[in-house]
């Protein structure tokens, strides 16, 4: 997805038509939404955590495709989507469905040494 399409499915969830609710409810201005949607801009991290939360996915996947949205090189925005696309084939693989355990994902100490 991209920008516009996530500010529309945002809009689509919360029911919500104006642009100014829209930007109380992302916690930006009402000038910051009129620039995403003219396609002028690409929101922050923090926006995309938000919008991520707002429609419940994983907030990783929102801020890397703004990042690769917001990337200034062709190979920079392939790298976003490279990681993006290895992130959606992580999580699929890595489903629970109540027969597999969480404990099969390796466990870091707080200094990053396996245990």
């Amino acid at each position: 997805m991209n920008t516009l399409e996530y500010l529309a499915a945002v809009k689509k969830r919360l029911v919500i038509e104006s642009d100014y609710a829209l930007a109380a409810r992302l916690g930006v201005t009402r000038s910051a939404i009129s620039k995403l949607q003219q396609g002028k801009g690409v929101f922050g991290d923090d926006v995309a955590l938000t919008v991520a939360q707002i429609l419940d996915l994983n907030p990783l996947i929102v801020i890397a495709q703004a990042n690769a949205e917001r990337a200034n090189t062709p190979e920079a925005r392939s790298r976003w989507m490279e990681l993006v696309e290895g992130f959606l084939a992580l999580l699929a693989h890595a489903k629970i469905d109540g027969r597999k355990e969480r404990r099969r994902i390796p466990r870091l100490s707080p200094i990053g040494v396996n245990r």
